[in-house]
């Protein structure tokens, strides 16, 4: 990432980092390689848009498991983000994921939404869900994160 983009962030709220970062022209690291784009977003409910990439098949010809983590895993620390004020930072003690149902076209547009459940002093509590474009459900996972 960035190295002037950290810098700067220090300075901003979790929220505001999470739309300074959606506004950069070149992205870095996973959101790169990931390749999805932000939705909607307010305080504890973050909307993500990705549209599966070849590279991201594995070799039987469907999405990759690790993907859909990851997805999952991104949407849910930007729902965290929203709670995040000036100097906090966050990370994921844990992440349990399910997959209810294969992509195997890279034509399959989704959705992923990180939602907040619950959020303490210095846990969060925090669920996601990944929908294909005909609204069927394709993973979900509950995640816990801890402020830094």
């Amino acid at each position: 990432m960035d190295t002037n983009f950290n810098q700067q962030a220090e300075h901003m709220s979790g929220m505001e980092r999470l739309e300074a970062y959606e506004r950069q022209q070149q992205r870095h690291g996973m959101a790169d390689n990931l390749g999805y784009t932000l939705g909607e977003y307010e305080t504890g409910t973050v909307t993500l848009h990705y549209q599966p990439k070849e590279r991201h098949m594995n070799l039987i010809g469907s999405l990759h498991g690790g993907i859909l983590a990851s997805l999952l895993d991104t949407a849910m620390g930007c729902a965290v983000m929203t709670h995040l004020e000036v100097g906090d930072k966050h990370t994921m003690t844990d992440l349990n994921t399910k997959f209810i149902r294969a992509v195997m076209s890279a034509n399959e547009s989704l959705t992923i939404v990180g939602r907040v459940e619950s959020a303490g002093r210095r846990l969060l509590s925090t669920e996601g869900t990944i929908h294909n474009q005909d609204g069927k459900l394709i993973a979900r996972a509950i995640a816990t994160a801890i402020r830094l």
